[in-house]
């Protein structure tokens, strides 16, 4: 794996992130943050843990809107997803919007089922997701 251009979770003991070290790399496009996540599982107090700590990175960097992608991923448990929701009404607070990229089928499929794919757009690649987030469409 090639090393990542910021990872936030690999920094010195006095980061604010409290998550493993290695659960995603950052980048950032403007206003938009980029994060992809490494682990093929999210579920549990590890996932909404990287959620929040997610929000914080966003905070931290003045972003506005936030793409997840998650290449990785092959399973999401409802706490994650539960997570997400409250990730998005806090960035809908700050007029900032979300997208997901690179969803595993099983993912996308939970996100359809749960009818959460009508607020959250699920984009195939990250250029649709900065269009999503950056001009409203979906992906």
């Amino acid at each position: 794996m090639l090393p990542a251009s910021h990872s936030p979770f690999d920094e010195s003991a006095d980061n604010i992130f409290t998550s493993e070290p290695g659960l995603a790399t950052i980048d950032q496009m403007g206003q938009t943050i980029i994060a992809t996540l490494t682990p093929t599982e999210l579920s549990g107090t590890m996932a909404t843990q990287l959620i929040l700590d997610l929000f914080r990175e966003i905070e931290t960097r003045g972003g506005r809107h936030f793409v997840l992608d998650l290449q990785n991923v092959r399973y999401m448990d409802s706490a994650c997803v539960g997570a997400l929701v409250e990730l998005l009404n806090k960035i809908q607070k700050r007029d900032g919007r979300i997208a997901l990229v690179n969803a595993a089928q099983s993912v996308e499929y939970l996100f359809k089922l749960t009818r959460l794919d009508r607020v959250f757009p699920l984009c195939r690649d990250v250029m649709s997701a900065l269009n999503a987030v950056e001009r409203g469409h979906s992906g």
